[in-house]
């Protein structure tokens, strides 16, 4: 019995511990204004030892973006009641003095409007209009430094009239004004969209593994059900080749824009845990069934490498972006098994290897793990780097499955090398190491891959 109570105790302290770890964010939508606050409360610590980080990468992007070119209003709030202004510190975060008071509570503003206006590629930004607000997180929210792991409690607040949505609890009752979510850490946060304002349309998808959502800003008529068919095919044909689905559910969030200028990009989409944005030009006639090899590309991001990921992809740091020596795994083995295999697109591989060939020296000098750390940050902006990246990783993978298949008779192939990298980062729950990415493969189908695996590390030339 007095174990029992003993184990009680415990339970109950780090049940207390948690709850007083818990971050709580609350984000108001200004009125009248392309503006948003966000107000983080915490634990209080001395203010000369907090600092608010403002992300300048997400996991995908490849790419740096001064977010903090948006913020203002910076202040801290120390137990008393004290106001600190904060002040930009010797990289991406805010920092509060020397003043040994402790800190519990910091404010800042977004502005969503300037934003959209300087960043060219609409995939990074957030967005306002009149009857709609829509915020990636990482474009929005911040975090205290050394606080990423912990529980996050999220308020939302709009116009009584402006329903709320969000990929973290995706449902088409939505409500009005005010919503709250309880996410797992900062960067579940981060990952999710928040789509505000009477402009959103929502709707479900009948018959999916799991529930299935299309989300969609538009200023043009759009016939959702034709996008949401397109991604239940991608998600039918996905688990089909997987064998299962480790989303608990999914949400396809579409944004179709009158350019605000010549200069600014719609063409670039980006995928997240459980869901992937998209972002159309609505001067160019939009057909949602030739978004399905887009689609079923973005959203098998959802098994890798969010789900079985290389060092450097996560844990991720926010202030910079991570050098990252698997960008042509986690691209161009999901381009292979979307076009090649799901798809059996014939002609595919052919571009792959024309991007190689059509490439200029810079790039054709480089190792697969050099070109790599040079598509951490330039992966779009010269999509060069992009395209041979993800085509000489989906090469490598149409001659792993050629070789796997060879050798096993046609019993094993390349799906059964990327179900290995998938079992194995559920087993262990960590980053694996670019040493152990082909024993993984390798022991995965029976079959030596040593040899297809160093001729690709080479330069073609």
């Amino acid at each position: 019995m007095g174990r029992i109570i003993v184990l009680f105790s415990f339970f109950i302290a780090i049940t207390s511990l948690n709850a007083q770890q818990k971050i709580t964010y609350l984000l108001n939508k200004q009125a009248d204004l392309d503006k948003v606050t966000v107000q983080i409360t915490f634990d209080a610590l001395p203010a000369s030892d907090a600092n608010l980080v403002i992300p300048r990468s997400a996991p995908g992007t490849y790419s740096l973006t001064n977010y903090m070119a948006f913020i203002d209003d910076v202040v801290g709030y120390t137990a008393t009641g004290k106001q600190l202004p904060g002040m930009i510190g010797d990289g991406s975060f805010f920092m509060f003095g020397d003043d040994n008071d402790l800190l519990n509570k910091v404010s800042y503003t977004v502005d969503i409007q300037k934003m959209e206006n300087e960043l060219l590629d609409a995939a990074m930004s957030s967005k306002a209009r009149q009857d709609y607000l829509g915020l990636f997180g990482y474009s929005v929210f911040g975090f205290i430094e050394g606080m990423e792991t912990e529980a996050i409690n999220l308020t939302i607040n709009t116009d009584p009239s402006w329903p709320i949505f969000s990929t973290l609890r995706p449902d088409t009752d939505r409500k009005y004004g005010t919503d709250s979510y309880e996410v797992e850490n900062y960067a579940v946060l981060v990952d999710a969209q928040y789509l505000l304002g009477t402009g959103v349309q929502v709707i479900k998808v009948e018959n999916a593994q799991v529930p299935l959502f299309v989300a969609t800003y538009a200023e043009t008529t759009v016939a959702l059900e034709g996008i949401g068919d397109t991604g239940l095919s991608a998600l039918q044909k996905l688990a089909d080749y997987f064998g299962y689905v480790p989303m608990p559910h999914y949400t396809l969030v579409y944004e179709f824009l009158k350019p605000i200028s010549e200069r600014h990009d719609y063409g670039f989409n980006m995928e997240h845990l459980n869901s992937m944005t998209a972002h159309r030009d609505i001067t160019r006639e939009y057909n949602p069934k030739s978004d399905l090899g887009t689609i079923l590309h973005h959203m098998g991001h959802s098994w890798l490498p969010l789900r079985s990921w290389g060092e450097g992809y996560r844990p991720f740091a926010w202030q910079v972006a991570p050098l990252l020596e698997t960008i042509w795994l986690n691209e161009g083995f999901i381009w292979y098994v979307s076009y090649a295999n799901i798809l059996n697109n014939e002609r595919i591989v052919n571009w792959w290897k024309s991007n190689m060939d059509t490439a200029p020296e810079f790039i054709k000098t480089k190792t697969l793990k050099e070109l790599s750390l040079l598509g951490s940050t330039q992966y779009a902006s010269d999509f060069r780097i992009g395209k041979n990246l993800f085509s000489r990783g989906a090469l490598m993978a149409f001659d792993l499955d050629a070789h796997i298949q060879k050798q096993t008779n046609g019993v094993k192939s390349f799906k059964d090398a990327m179900l290995g990298l998938l079992h194995w980062s559920n087993e262990n729950q960590r980053a694996f190491k670019y040493n152990e990415i082909e024993p993984i493969m390798s022991k995965a189908t029976g079959v030596d891959l040593s040899g297809i695996w160093k001729a690709w590390q080479k330069a073609p030339q």
